[in-house]
């Protein structure tokens, strides 16, 4: 779940990225403008769904969740998961058995803000154009993401970009073990107010529930 949730921050974030020198010029061009729109925003919210396709076994699951950020805090909910961020510390709330893990928010955690991801990111891509297509009625311009560090277990990134204002309408992340993941990005919101607390768990809204403190 952490996994999965970072793949949707990374499709926001990753536009910010400088690359290198072999990347393509125009696609790099086309990422920042994309980077600078999204980091103008103070604070964000967005329904998410999310398709996962196993090629080899032939399944398809889709989930659909929200996420809202503010800075390098953050509150994504999907399933009967609940996981929140304030940037120190993180909770992750799991619905089905009323429990919340707690643990310290370091770098290089499966799930990041986006400044940490800028600065893994920014020294770490490759930056191509890839096809341009039409859907429903939008001009989309595909953008592919092939990372320079070969260890990592996802081979490249496919983010469809709407020309018409810079937007990220989806991404694909293409997973080594034949699992792809698709995330539709809709009802996007943008520099609402949302209170610090709401990057907080408060426990007084979960009744009974077991807090395991895995903090050092």
């Amino acid at each position: 779940m952490k996994k999965i949730l970072s793949g949707v921050l990374l499709l926001f974030i990753s536009a910010n990225t400088v690359f290198g020198q072999t990347s393509d010029a125009n696609a790099v061009k086309l990422l920042k403008a994309v980077g600078q729109k999204y980091s103008a925003y103070k604070t964000m919210q967005m329904d998410i769904s999310l398709t996962i396709e196993n090629q080899d076994a032939k399944s398809k699951e889709t989930k659909t969740g929200k996420v809202s950020s503010k800075g390098n805090m953050f509150k994504a909910e999907m399933g009967n998961q609940t996981i929140i961020s304030d940037g120190k510390t993180l909770w992750t709330y799991l619905k089905d058995v009323n429990e919340v893990q707690i643990n310290n928010f370091e770098q290089g955690q499966d799930i990041m803000t986006p400044n940490d991801i800028f600065k893994i990111a920014e020294k770490d891509y490759l930056a191509y154009m890839g096809d341009k297509i039409t859907e429903n009625g939008k001009s989309l311009q595909i953008i592919e993401l092939t990372p320079k560090n070969k260890t990592l277990s996802f081979s490249k990134i496919k983010m469809y970009i709407d020309v018409s204002d810079n937007s990220v309408k989806r991404g694909v992340v293409y997973d080594k073990n034949a699992i792809h993941y698709t995330y539709s990005i809709s009802n996007l919101k943008t520099n609402m107010e949302l209170s610090d607390s709401t990057f907080k768990f408060d426990k007084s809204k979960y009744p009974g529930v077991e807090v395991i403190d895995l903090r050092e």
